[in-house]
């Protein structure tokens, strides 16, 4: 089981979000030094905004763009070795662009995104990041223009429809209010149960990073409880649904074997009138085989008294 749960998360997390819109690989990896990237992104179609569908998300993805996400408060020194891998990234691919005498195009060039649950002012200050209210409302921060870089301040975004994918990846009672959030969305909400799934699997390796000894944070211990009761509701849930399922598939089964039946007995009878009159034509076999059970059932009693084809297709001329 991995000590870092939270990252394993993220990594699924973000691309189960925006991978239908184009390729988010997880964990790549940059530099001579092998350090991966949470999730490297680059959009093939055009990525939804809607409050309804990615909001904040879709609004950051869309252009290339590499995602970093914390979850404790950034350090310094991590906002600087975050901006390295992007480096390293630009750097890579003008090679590729120089070496095949290709251009490249401002949306090719890779924007950097670091989320984290809060972010003291001072080092906004430090790398002058500027509250961008016009694009992205509060809690997103642009570096310079140059660095093509920015920064998601999660607890300070807005409480709201457009907002909820990203708080997901909050902390605390930030996180724990998506998640109520999630679970009372419509059944049918896009990406609703995949990501109730992906929730559930955070509450698991936590479980049992805590059974292996690893102390968890006081706010994964929060977390693990206030989740407990939606792993329960999923598997009753789960279990309601597969009683369901085993009775449709009784239901179905039973159909099939009722029908299989019918169809035996309209052939029998068919066998048993061509021995008693003779030849049965293609017509006249068609409409015995069209005849209601109850009609089978009278068929099998009457057929005894006919003495011939006409008897038989005067019998059938009343149905």
């Amino acid at each position: 089981m991995t000590q870092f749960p939270h990252d394993e998360f993220v990594k699924e997390y973000i691309p189960d979000l925006i991978g239908e819109y184009g390729l988010a690989k997880a964990g790549e990896i940059v530099g001579s030094e092998m350090r991966e990237i949470d999730v490297f992104f680059i959009p093939q179609k055009p990525v939804p905004t809607t409050p309804e569908t990615l909001g904040l998300l879709g609004k950051l993805a869309q252009t290339t763009c590499l995602f970093e996400v914390f979850r404790n408060s950034i350090e310094t020194h991590q906002i600087i070795e975050c901006l390295s891998k992007l480096f390293d990234v630009q750097g890579k691919q003008r090679r590729e662009k120089r070496k095949n005498k290709e251009t490249i195009s401002d949306n090719e060039i890779p924007f950097l995104w670091i989320l984290t649950p809060t972010l003291s002012s001072n080092k906004l200050e430090n790398f002058s990041a500027q509250l961008n209210k016009n694009i992205y409302g509060n809690g997103v921060y642009l570096f310079p223009p140059s660095l093509r870089s920015g920064l998601v301040v999660i607890h300070q975004l807005p409480v709201n429809q457009e907002t909820l994918w990203l708080r997901m990846l909050g902390k605390g009672n930030v996180q724990q209010k998506a998640i109520e959030e999630l679970k009372n969305l419509p059944p049918d909400y896009p990406h609703k149960d995949n990501i109730i799934e992906l929730v559930l699997n955070l509450l698991t390796m936590l479980e049992s990073n805590q059974k292996e000894g690893n102390i968890l944070q006081p706010e994964d211990r929060e977390l693990v409880m206030k989740l407990s009761p939606v792993y329960l509701e999923r598997l009753a849930e789960n279990k309601q649904q597969g009683i369901l399922e085993g009775l449709q598939q009784g239901l179905q089964q039973g159909l099939e074997q009722l029908q299989e039946r019918i169809d035996r007995d309209k052939e029998l009878i068919i066998r048993q009138l061509t021995k008693k009159l003779g030849v049965i034509n293609a017509d006249l076999q068609t409409q015995v085989k069209a005849l209601n059970i109850d009609n089978l059932e009278t068929l099998a009693e009457d057929f005894l008294d006919f003495n011939s084809i006409e008897d038989l297709q005067q019998w059938l001329s009343k149905f």
